[in-house]
């Protein structure tokens, strides 16, 4: 039901409006734009031409999911997953802490099923921040990564 709202919400608002909250991801995948924003209480997934995006997905933040770096293995990486019916679009952004010339790397997975459809990665140098910044936007609705059950559960 928050999931129809939500959506309600970016259809009824114009194309370009569903970005201009505080952006959590964006990076360029040729003439195109990955963005993840938070905005309204929601994560937003945006795929397109810039202000003109062909895909938007909103999912509520309290039941985004978001898997955050587990804190070991040479990269430092995480992921939101977003659905939309059957195809599952997942997000990651990814650094080498090992490498001194690593540049911060991100793409989409899209999925449907157990079988991946397609694997876009952005441009080199093109993303602009990673998606960690959805653990603080977690963390204040009072949410935790539980890492013995790896998902998010109240802080309580």
């Amino acid at each position: 039901m928050r999931a129809a709202l939500f959506l309600a919400l970016i259809a009824a608002s114009p194309a370009h409006a569903a970005c201009q909250g505080d952006e959590a991801f964006s990076c360029r995948i040729g003439k195109k734009t990955l963005e993840i924003c938070y905005w309204k209480g929601a994560l937003i997934y945006s795929f397109g031409p810039i202000g003109k995006p062909e895909l938007t997905i909103a999912e509520p933040l309290e039941t985004a999911r978001y898997t955050p770096w587990p804190g070991f293995s040479r990269s430092i990486w995480d992921s939101v997953a977003f659905l939309n019916d059957s195809t599952t679009y997942e997000v990651w952004s990814s650094f080498d802490r090992l490498d001194e010339n690593a540049v911060l790397e991100g793409g989409v997975n899209v999925i449907q099923g157990d079988k991946t459809l397609a694997t876009l990665t952005c441009d080199k140098g093109s993303v602009a921040r990673s998606l960690d910044a959805i653990s603080d936007l977690k963390a204040g609705i009072g949410q935790c990564w539980i890492h013995e059950t790896q998902a998010w559960d109240s802080c309580n």
